[in-house]
């Protein structure tokens, strides 16, 4: 038995690896939650912030003059106290609900699908190593396999958290692009480990009949 799990130790250590980061990062979305939204929030009023500066920037007037701003000479103050108080509420609206705005949802929902990709491909990696092992495939294939299944299962769920970070400062397009050279990879050795273990399989089923 362990002259046959010799092999591919490497790949099941690896998806261990992987069960591991998905279960200390579900333990991290729960416990770690606020500051999680935190930051994204602090990312996308940077983008804000950037996107307002720009366009003051874009709008001034070329002879260098400061912008004036037009007041009323006639105010009442409870009119301002009012203001005030709206203006306040306003705010609070605003914080309370950038939690359920579209974009910070779909980040969350992005930094979920990491805990979900790590766990499922890590459990896959364990069993595409032990599969190929009891295989007729030669040992550095099935090394081969073990270690891309293990290595892409922990690449690809890496770029579904990176992707969720980025997502309220870049967008969910943009997001989804910057990470395409990790994921693309990552899903090519998941493949690559399983279509060895699969061909293999398949031989030996053949043969023995």
């Amino acid at each position: 038995m362990r002259e046959a799990i010799r092999p591919v130790r490497l790949g099941v250590l690896l998806g261990l690896f992987g069960l591991v980061f998905g279960i200390g990062w579900a333990f991290w979305l729960v416990l770690g939650h606020e500051r999680i939204h935190a930051s994204l929030e602090e990312r996308a009023a940077a983008v804000e912030r950037t996107g307002v500066e720009a366009a003051v920037t874009g709008h001034a007037e070329p002879s260098g003059q400061k912008p004036v701003l037009k007041t009323h000479s006639h105010t009442h103050g409870g009119d301002g106290h009012n203001n005030a108080v709206a203006t306040g509420e306003m705010k609070a609206q605003e914080s309370h609900g950038a939690h359920k705005s579209p974009v910070m949802e779909l980040a969350h929902t992005r930094l979920v699908r990491g805990h979900l990709h790590a766990m499922g491909l890590g459990l896959a990696a364990v069993l595409i190593s032990l599969v190929v092992a009891g295989t007729s495939a030669k040992n550095w294939l099935k090394t081969v396999a073990s270690i891309s299944t293990g290595l892409g299962g922990l690449i690809y769920p890496l770029a579904w958290v990176i992707m969720g970070y980025r997502t309220p400062s870049l967008g969910s397009d943009a997001a989804e692009a910057s990470v395409m050279t990790i994921a693309g990879p990552g899903v090519a050795l998941v493949l690559l480990g399983i279509s060895i273990a699969a061909a293999f399989l398949i031989k030996d089923m053949f043969s023995n009949q």
